[in-house]
C-alpha cells in the first residue's frame, strides 16, 4: 500500500480549477470594496474612492476574464493581485496610522473610532491583503513549472 505524499494547498488543483477559484474570490472581492466604499461609505472622499474603485473594476475585469477563460486573464489577475496587494497595504496602513493619530489626540474619547477602524482593518485585510498574496504566490508557482 502506498501513501500519497501530502502537497501545498495551492500546488494541487489544476489549471482551470484555480483560475475558476481565483474569478470567483477577485468577484467577490471587487463587490465587496465597491459596495463598502462607494455606497456604505460615506461621506464621499475622492483618496478613498479612487484606490477603492481602481481596486474593483481590476478585481472584476480579472473575474471576467479569468470566469470566460481568455488568454488575457492571467494578465488581468497578475495586474488585479499586485494593484489589490498594494493598494491594500496603503490603506490598512493608514486606517491604522489614522487609530494610532486618533488615540494619541483623542485619549480615551476616541475609543469608538479605534473599534470602527479596526473592524474596518480586519474587513478589509483578507480580501485586499491576504486573496492578492495568494493569487500571485500561485501565478509565481505556475510561472516557475512552465519554465522548468
Amino acid at each position: 500500500m502506498t501513501h500519497a505524499t501530502p502537497r501545498p494547498i495551492m500546488a494541487g488543483g489544476s489549471d482551470s480549477g484555480m483560475r475558476l477559484t481565483f474569478g470567483v474570490l477577485n468577484a467577490i472581492a471587487g463587490l465587496i470594496v465597491l459596495l463598502g466604499v462607494l455606497v456604505l461609505a460615506q461621506p464621499r472622499y475622492w483618496a478613498l474612492d479612487l484606490p477603492a474603485a481602481a481596486i474593483g473594476i481590476v478585481q472584476w475585469v480579472s473575474a471576467v476574464g479569468l470566469l470566460a477563460k481568455r488568454r488575457w486573464g492571467l494578465r488581468a489577475l497578475t495586474i488585479a493581485a499586485w494593484l489589490s496587494f498594494v493598494l491594500g497595504l496603503a490603506v490598512v496602513f493608514l486606517v491604522v496610522l489614522t487609530m494610532v493619530f486618533l488615540r494619541g489626540v483623542h485619549g480615551s474619547y476616541g475609543m469608538a473610532a479605534l473599534v470602527v477602524s479596526g473592524l474596518v482593518v480586519a474587513l478589509l485585510v483578507p480580501y485586499i491583503v491576504v486573496v492578492p498574496a495568494l493569487e500571485l504566490l500561485w501565478l509565481k508557482r505556475r510561472q516557475s513549472e512552465r519554465s522548468s
